[in-house]
């Protein structure tokens, strides 16, 4: 019989790295919502996290609450939101109507990251997304 191990701890950026990776394509957080999903950190936490980001990581989809990003980074995130049809006129996209709904799958997933940043699972009163 094996025991059931706890998930290795991560650091902040790492958690946020792994979250972002589990939005899917046509979808986003933003800042704050990474954050809460979570259970640390705030949306400036979150985004400092993605400024470091390892290649591959899908950033775009990681977006300010206003539905934006910095200016050095609209430009290539408006391609990837075409590509996935998330823009909206402006170079913005509409976060209430593209915010991730995460499954029951990927809520796990989450409960493991908020888990290995010593952080307990999210209950259902906890989440307002």
């Amino acid at each position: 019989m094996t025991a059931h191990l706890p998930p290795p701890p991560l650091d902040y950026s790492q958690a946020v790295h792994q979250l972002a990776a589990l939005v899917p394509a046509g979808a986003v957080l933003s800042y704050k919502d990474v954050a809460e999903l979570l259970g640390s950190g705030g949306a400036r936490q979150a985004g400092k996290a993605m400024a470091s980001a390892p290649a591959g990581t899908p950033w775009w989809r990681i977006i300010r609450s206003n539905g934006s990003l910095t200016e050095a980074l609209a430009e290539t995130a408006q391609r990837h939101w075409d590509e996935e049809g998330l823009a909206a006129p402006g170079g913005h996209v509409n976060i209430n109507k593209s915010r991730w709904n995460p499954s029951n799958q990927a809520w796990e997933e989450i409960d493991a990251l908020r888990t290995a940043l010593g952080n307990p699972k999210m209950s259902e009163m906890d989440d307002q997304l």
